[in-house]
């Protein structure tokens, strides 16, 4: 073994050891550390300009994906957002909250605009061309899915229903699947703002 490798070897060590000493942080929600890529996406945000990813680096990030139209899920997963962001307090302007399109033929930027208001200002529309949209989800294993529509052309969108929880620098961090807790949410994104 060269000087290089075994330098190398012995800094893993070391790195391994004084982190195997920190105490573990104590997640309500699935710890995705490590097994889903950053956050990377150019959007189309309320306004019809470009939000890349990166504008939204320095603090927690909480993605859902949704669309305006549906009739249970996506309510009610933004609705117990909503009071998970009311018991932050303060500390919830710190933490910005995602909705992604995924209908993205229905949900225009006007629409996402005036379907995120009725949430609160916490809230942030994005939708983008389907090929922008396919691309993030694939990236995080996001399942959606157009229902056959009716006579009148009206349809639905089956989708995954889990939050992806990201830390301020853009790392994939939590899979929240029990948005209905709320202590729990708030335990985690508090740990998310400590760190």
């Amino acid at each position: 073994m060269n000087m290089r490798a075994l330098k190398l070897a012995l800094t893993l060590f070391f790195a391994t050891l004084l982190q195997s000493c920190t105490e573990p942080l104590n997640w309500h929600a699935n710890d995705v550390t490590g097994m889903m890529p950053d956050l990377k996406f150019s959007l189309t945000g309320p306004d019809g300009a470009g939000i890349d990813a990166r504008a939204l680096r320095g603090k927690p990030v909480l993605i859902f994906f949704g669309f305006t139209n549906c009739p249970d899920v996506c309510p009610t997963t933004l609705t117990q957002l909503s009071v998970v962001m009311k018991k932050l307090g303060q500390q919830a302007d710190n933490v910005q909250v995602v909705l992604v399109s995924v209908d993205p033929g229905r949900d225009t930027p006007m629409v996402m605009k005036s379907y995120t208001a009725s949430f609160g200002t916490w809230l942030l529309g994005l939708t983008g061309s389907e090929q922008e949209l396919t691309t993030l989800r694939e990236a995080y294993g996001v399942y959606a899915a157009m229902e056959s529509s009716d006579s009148k052309g009206s349809y639905n969108v089956m989708h995954s229903a889990a939050v992806f929880a990201f830390d301020a620098k853009g790392r994939a961090r939590l899979l929240i699947t029990e948005v209905n807790d709320s202590d729990a949410v708030v335990s985690d994104l508090r740990q998310l703002l400590e760190e």
